[in-house]
């Protein structure tokens, strides 16, 4: 069954009007929405070297900008697809290898056998070919991976076998020799029209506001979930994967198609220069938990205050405080035991682990509490 895409509609309107105000309120020193042989350039002196970089940078934003699309970003390994080398698959994953695999770039299916040393085995994530066909439609697209560059051309073929998605925007750490983060520097388009889509938040410190993190894709097995619980399996070993209507792709692209509509929206009155795709994702996120309250019992390590989910939370619009009282909604806490839970039990509120907050970051909605009990965890 295919995914319908998400069509436009009233949900996102009055978030319209919010966006103009702040769009208004900015001062973005860019140029003007004109034709790229008319972009002004500065006086400069016999000192003065002229940015090429720069200006290409503004004419390809303006030129996107009139095309009504934006710039997307989007990281491999664990995002698009997950890789593993075959002789580190699971005695329960060695099936896979007589599955219908090909080492054809050409090929429909979703497992690869990369003739690499070592030998490879790849796993498209799904929905990862309906994702980038939509997204196309809306959005420039970069592959940007801390992967050598022959692999990454390897990958962007099986994704993009016909070349209409990437072409040579393909950035790998042998562009950025002796650097261990990514940056858009090599990204050409202005900041306010770029979005990323990556697993890893670490990678981006300078682009938090750019960045939608999405939840890992662990086909194969994990020895660090493995060392936790001696239970897990992964979804190879169980023979099942995510879903393709619902899962973390299709709940991407809903996003996305959000922020487009909305930086494009007819009534938002400001120049298409000025407006800024990281305000439209901020406005989306901050009503995932709008309207909760949580409490923050003692977790694993260090003030409450002080965490990174803490943070999360403030970032998807819920209100976080260590102080009970009537207000409260949810209680966060990794300990059943506390005195906190068995209020929280006694007062009917939600009694949550932390990693339902995780959860709603990383599918833009709020999911539901009964599926992340404290005591199961």
């Amino acid at each position: 069954m295919k995914r319908r895409l998400r069509s436009s509609s009233k949900a996102d309107e009055g978030l319209v009007s919010c966006l103009s105000a702040t769009f208004c309120g900015e001062n973005f020193k860019r140029c003007k929405l004109g034709h790229p042989n008319h972009i002004e350039q500065p006086f400069l002196d016999d000192d003065d070297v002229v940015d090429q970089v720069a200006l290409l940078r503004d004419w390809k934003t303006n030129d996107l900008l009139r095309k009504k699309k934006l710039i997307l970003v989007l990281d491999l390994d664990q995002t698009l697809l997950e890789a593993r080398a075959i002789k580190k698959l699971t005695s329960e994953e060695n099936y896979l290898l007589g599955q219908d695999c090909t080492s054809r770039s050409g090929g429909k299916g979703s497992l690869f056998k990369f003739e690499v040393e070592p030998l490879l085995l790849v796993k498209l994530r799904p929905f990862v070919r309906e994702f980038l066909k939509a997204a196309n439609d809306m959005f420039e697209m970069y592959i940007y991976t801390r992967a050598c560059r022959v692999y990454a051309l390897k990958v962007a073929r099986l994704l993009d076998p016909d070349g209409d998605y990437f072409l040579s925007r393909i950035i790998t750490r042998d562009e950025r020799p002796g650097c261990d983060k990514k940056c858009l520097d090599e990204v050409l388009g202005h900041e306010n029209v770029v979005l990323i889509v990556d697993d890893n938040r670490n990678m981006w410190p300078k682009h938090q506001a750019n960045l939608i993190n999405i939840q890992k894709y662990e086909y194969f097995a994990s020895s660090y979930w493995r060392a936790r619980d001696d239970r897990y399996k992964s979804l190879a070993e169980k023979k099942i994967d995510e879903s393709e209507t619902n899962g973390p792709l299709a709940r991407i692209l809903d996003v996305l198609q959000r922020i487009h509509e909305l930086f494009f929206h007819p009534k938002l009155e400001v120049d298409l220069a000025h407006r800024d795709a990281r305000l439209a994702l901020k406005l989306i996120r901050l009503k995932v938990l709008g309207g909760c309250v949580l409490f923050f019992s003692e977790l694993i390590s260090g003030p409450p205050e002080e965490s990174h989910i803490w943070g999360m939370a403030e970032e998807l619009g819920a209100m976080c405080t260590v102080e009970l009282g009537p207000a409260v909604t949810h209680v966060v806490t990794v300990d059943i035991e506390t005195e906190e839970a068995q209020w929280a039990e006694q007062k009917k509120k939600f009694l949550v682990h932390p990693t339902w907050i995780r959860a709603a970051y990383h599918s833009f909605q709020r999911e539901p509490e009964g599926n992340f009990p404290v005591d199961t965890f």
